[in-house]
């Protein structure tokens, strides 16, 4: 099979009979744009008929896993496109849930914002010992919409994942062991991925995909409601239209008394001219 895309790294590993996914965007730290995004429905879609490949190794290329979203992009998207984009990502996200394969995500060095929030799709997350992730979406300008509040609390508990977001954390590997966002770490110099593969590789393969099944349907009805709920919020939060500001720049986000201001006076009704 010839893997042409222009955004991913795409690798098979006869021996394991894995497939590897490099996010290739190294100049921008692999941040996500709509290309990248197109080419990972493309492939997931291909996944789903090859029950053949046991597992799916997904990272980026250099030392960063993924940096969230391309913001350059998102300054010119509508708040129309945005959403699109936002329901999109999150059957990508989800999708990676039902995949009948085992997705390992190596978080390398680190990831931020939604790239976080793609890691969550993964069974298995693992990272190198000096990584750290941002939960920066806030400092962004939107709500977490793909798993970032919902999933994240699944993994890691709601506690912790309530202070990561509302404080937009920076949490080093020791951390994401202690409340399991991580089952790993490694150095740089140590091939963590072959130790993984192998294992996943001697398992016999419908019990897997059945055990795989079983872990899903039995979050499935939470993960669901709580999806629900943050997309609702999340499109409400994009009437500011903060997503488009540099938060680095004096501009600054738009403060909830006025927002509010705007929405009543555009609720209030048209004059009559009789």
């Amino acid at each position: 099979m010839n893997f042409n895309y222009n955004t991913l790294q795409v690798t098979l590993n006869k021996e394991s009979r894995s497939i590897s996914i490099a996010l290739n965007r190294p100049e921008e730290q692999n941040a996500i744009n709509v290309e990248m995004l197109f080419e990972l429905e493309s492939l997931f879609g291909w996944l789903t008929s090859h029950l053949e490949v046991n597992a799916v190794v997904l990272t980026g290329n250099g030392d960063i896993f993924c940096n969230g979203f391309d913001q350059n992009e998102l300054r010119i998207m509508s708040e129309e496109k945005f959403q699109k984009y936002i329901v999109r990502f999150q059957k990508i996200v989800t999708g990676m849930l039902s995949l009948p394969q085992t997705i390992i995500c190596d978080l390398k060095d680190g990831a931020r914002g939604m790239g976080i929030e793609l890691a969550l799709g993964a069974d298995i997350r693992i990272a190198r010992s000096t990584s750290s992730v941002n939960f920066n979406t806030l400092k962004t300008g939107w709500v977490p919409c793909c798993g970032g509040i919902s999933l994240l609390s699944q993994w890691v508990g709601h506690s912790a994942a309530r202070y990561w977001t509302m404080t937009s954390a920076r949490v080093g590997s020791q951390e994401m062991i202690n409340k399991g966002l991580i089952g790993k770490t490694y150095s740089t110099s140590e091939d963590a991925l072959s130790p993984l593969l192998k294992e996943i590789a001697a398992q016999a393969p419908v019990p897997r995909i059945q055990a795989k099944r079983s872990f899903l349907e039995g979050m499935m009805a939470e993960l669901k409601r709580g999806l629900e709920y943050e997309t609702v919020f999340a499109f409400a939060a994009m009437k500011t239209e903060d997503w488009k500001k540099d938060p680095t720049n004096e501009e600054g986000f738009k403060s909830a008394r006025d927002l509010a201001k705007e929405l009543k006076k555009s609720l209030q009704p048209e004059p009559s001219l009789s």
